[in-house]
């Protein structure tokens, strides 16, 4: 499908994906598919706020590495810290959790944690 494009309305990736488009680089951004898929789907991503539990604001269960490749040339210095402690309370998960619209808005009906 030559003609489509995964646009999702206010997502700020798909701004960020005409730009990509009109400098020939689309094909470079798959993570806009990603949230397509999301939003077609009516699915969620879940974050992880680590910060809440272990009072550091750099601490992550992943880390992007940044290896040098397609999009990076060198590996900078790693900006995050990868979590090397893990305490079941990470895993504990509101029944109801909390639903943010593309926008980062609460949408209605979902609990504000």
């Amino acid at each position: 499908m030559p003609n489509f494009h995964p646009n999702v309305r206010g997502a700020l990736p798909s701004i960020w994906y005409r730009v990509f488009e009109n400098s020939g680089r689309a094909r470079n951004m798959w993570s806009i598919w990603f949230i397509y898929y999301m939003h077609v789907n009516k699915l969620f991503s879940v974050y992880s706020n680590l910060a809440i539990y272990t009072g550091l604001k750099q601490s992550s269960l992943v880390v992007n590495r940044l290896e040098a490749g397609l999009h990076y040339r060198k590996r900078p210095a790693d900006v995050h810290r990868l979590l090397t402690v893990w305490k079941d309370d990470y895993a504990m998960c509101p029944v109801e959790p909390s639903r943010l619209d593309w926008d980062g808005s609460y949408i209605p009906g979902s609990r504000q944690y």
